[in-house]
């Protein structure tokens, strides 16, 4: 039998690594590796990457389109009789309760699906709706409110790989391969680059992570206390005269640097190391090695800081951190990345001034939460299903996403997604999720289908100006019926006689569907680049940089950081009274002993991998990772059965022993567990569903109803012993 070679690139997550895949002639994956010859990952490839076979060919992958009876059970049927019954019967609910009764939700499945993600919005507009939720809403939202309430800068952050120094809250680029713009791709060799160039690693995470263990200075801090570290480091920088004094006069102003200078005012090094758990002097050394020694490099945070409780305020004091010591692209410095996939555009000194976007479209009838530019906040999804009145969700399209175990408050979702008139879920496996759908339609995967990287509005997801194009280097098992999931919105909108206007490149031919390249060449059209261009590089091309450095201020602009607004005083100040000091945990006028504090798992990304068996094999569970005192202390060992108990709810997990997790704190992943309130379910098997800890409605951000995912307090009990073993 005669095996082919392949070139590719994955589409698990953003890193988008280059691949060799090896097709036999029974048309069966049979070795992928990293791509050498691709000039960005450069041979590198994750695990989670290199798990495709077993994903493409596991037992659990569904190859045919089902449909729910009235028993619960479901039967096959095929896919365009399928899609007939769908555009059908929403085109019956859009005409009693219009557009917005039909939702989208996008999880990371669809999302790097290029034509996927590409098409939700506007087949969400065709038919006349404005709910679209992605996982990006709660994910990193508090990034976006953070810069609405700030400002930004026109021309983004210097290159990592020739900066001084790097400042990461709760980011874990290593792992997680999620950081825009650096280290989401061969992140440990980048870093190890970097490192050789002289730039200096500070982490500020509760677990030392595999990032902390390379850094020069870390800080372990309890979960929770990143605003507190942020206020008192631009304290003790205004303090000791580190800022940068110019770019502050130009792009902040006396004014506004004296509301700042004041507002940190309580945040002394002392009272926050106190607060925080750090040991006395750490807060100085960061200032130091960050604002006094270094000219270039910029302070980042990610998931970490998003998940905990007042993340919008922590990011904007983390931003502020650059904004006061000047750490942009200033003028006549080389530009180092760009999107190519975006309308071309020069790069400039400036501010984006504050714009508090989401204002001008008034709050929801959900917890008074506010659409984030085309998407709607994600944790106000099961409520806009639940809550009676206009503008209720009745049909939801979920595609490549699994919405029973990432999103918080499993028992809600769980009756959410029951009271649907009707549930759709695009999805390769079985899940909590599309066990309560009424049509399951099974997509191509990753190597079936052609494809390029990720657009993620106009940022920069990779160093230089990178662009490659993937035709499908395997054909769909035979006798399936799978499709790609673009085709599933294309088609209901067709049957319905509305037209979808693809992502700026005018409107698609309803009639005839486009194929998967044409639709390709249009997206790349929007940036002035053609599929042509991308099949003559077939490992990939870092194109050149058109602009090779970044221009002046534009005469006459003035905008200026806002870095002190009214209502972001007040949000510091109520921080600063609150003083939830862990080790005197009350919640509600109950007391706890442990803060829950998120982590990435190696081996899967986000729920992503579960189904696979090579990847269960190596980690077939979601422990509860306690620092080893912890665990002598609650007379715990590991692989023993223990509880989990919030102010909000209660899971059963596998004890396991961490000793880079600080004392006091229990890491986990999210995105795991089976179905929720199944008292024998078994997290050996399932996993844990950490999210039945987490509230929804109570402990949220404002603006964009963000959940409070880490940080939360809670007990640990131990049930019953069990073998490591068994687990």
């Amino acid at each position: 039998m005669m095996a082919t070679q392949h070139v590719s690139f994955c589409r698990i997550c953003s890193g988008g690594c280059g691949t060799l895949l090896t097709v036999e002639e029974d048309g069966r994956i049979s070795s992928v590796r990293g791509d050498p010859d691709n000039g960005m990952t450069r041979g590198y490839a994750c695990f989670k990457g290199l798990q495709a076979e077993a994903a493409h060919h596991g037992p659990a992958r569904r190859l045919h389109p089902l449909k729910r009876r009235a028993d619960g059970s479901y039967q096959r049927i095929g896919l365009e009789q399928a899609l007939d019954e769908i555009a059908e019967r929403i085109g019956a609910i859009l005409a009693e309760d219009g557009g917005d009764a039909l939702a989208v939700f996008c999880g990371n499945g669809g999302m790097f699906n290029a034509l996927a993600y590409g098409i939700h919005p506007d087949f969400l507009r065709a038919m006349g709706s404005r709910n679209y939720f992605s996982t990006l809403t709660i994910d990193q939202s508090s990034k976006a409110v953070a810069q609405g309430r700030l400002g930004s800068w026109k021309a983004g952050l210097p290159d990592f790989q020739t900066s001084d120094v790097s400042l990461f809250f709760g980011a874990n680029p290593l792992v997680s391969h999620g950081s825009v713009g650096f280290l989401a791709v061969d992140p440990v060799k980048r870093l190890r680059e970097a490192r050789a160039n002289g730039l200096k690693l500070i982490v500020v995470d509760p677990r030392r992570t595999e990032t902390a263990r390379n850094a020069d200075l870390f800080l372990q801090p309890y979960p929770g206390q990143d605003v507190g570290i942020a206020a008192a480091l631009i304290r003790l920088i205004l303090v000791e005269g580190w800022h940068d004094r110019d770019f502050c006069a130009r792009y902040v102003g006396a004014e506004g640097l004296g509301r700042l200078a004041e507002a940190v005012a309580p945040f002394t090094p002392e009272a926050v190391e106190t607060r925080a758990g750090l040991a006395p002097g750490q807060i100085r050394q960061v200032a130091e090695m960050f604002a006094r020694d270094a000219r270039s490099g910029a302070a980042h945070s990610a998931t970490g800081v998003c998940m905990a409780p007042d993340s919008v305020l922590a990011h904007q004091l983390i931003e502020t951190l650059n904004v006061i010591c000047g750490r942009y692209l200033r003028a006549g410095e080389r530009v180092h990345s760009l999107n190519l996939m975006c309308p071309p555009t020069e790069l400039r000194e400036g501010v984006v001034p504050p714009m508090r976007f989401w204002e001008a479209g008034g709050p929801s009838r959900i917890r008074g939460a506010y659409s984030l530019g085309d998407e709607r906040p994600t944790a106000t999804l099961t409520d806009e299903i639940l809550t009676p009145g206009p503008g209720r969700i009745r049909a939801l399209i979920v595609d490549g996403g699994d919405p029973v175990t990432s999103f918080p408050d499993r028992g809600r979702t769980q009756r959410a997604l029951h009271a649907l008139d009707l549930l759709v879920a695009i999805d390769p496996w079985p899940s909590g999720t599309s066990a309560f759908a009424h049509y399951v339609i099974p997509p191509l995967m990753q190597y079936e289908r052609a494809d390029i990287p990720l657009k993620l509005g106009d940022m920069p997801l990779w160093p230089g100006a990178w662009l490659q194009f993937t035709p499908p280097v395997l054909a769909p098992p035979d006798g399936a019926e799978v499709v790609n999931d673009w085709y599933v919105f294309w088609s209901i909108a067709s049957r319905l006689g509305r037209t979808i206007e693809f992502d700026g490149s005018g409107p698609l031919d309803m009639v005839t569907p486009p194929t998967d390249e044409e639709m390709i060449d249009r997206r790349l059209s929007v940036g002035g680049y053609s599929l042509a261009d991308l099949r003559a590089h077939p490992h990939g091309r870092d194109h050149p940089i058109a602009q090779d450095v970044v221009l002046p201020c534009a005469e006459g602009d003035e905008a200026r950081f806002e870095v002190m607004a009214d209502d972001v005083a007040a949000d510091l100040r109520r921080f600063w009274e609150e003083g939830d000091r862990p080790g005197a945990i009350t919640r509600d006028g109950e007391a706890f002993t442990h803060l829950l504090s998120t982590r990435r798992m190696r081996d899967l990304f986000n729920s992503n991998g579960r189904h696979v068996p090579t990847v269960r094999r190596r980690t077939p569970t979601n422990p509860a990772f306690l620092n080893p005192e912890d665990l002598a202390a609650l007379d715990i060992v590991p692989g023993d059965l223990v509880e989990i108990v919030s102010a909000h709810g209660r899971v059963r997990a596998i004890a396991a022993v961490d000793a880079d997790v600080r004392p006091g704190v229990v890491s986990m992943a999210h995105g795991w567990g089976g179905m929720p309130g199944n008292p024998g379910e078994d997290p050996a098997v399932h996993g844990a569903g950490v999210n039945e800890l987490i509230d929804t409605v109570e402990r949220v951000e404002p603006v964009n109803a963000m959940p409070h995912m880490s940080a939360v307090p809670v007990n640990i009990l131990r049930v019953v012993a069990q073998s490591a073993a068994a687990a």
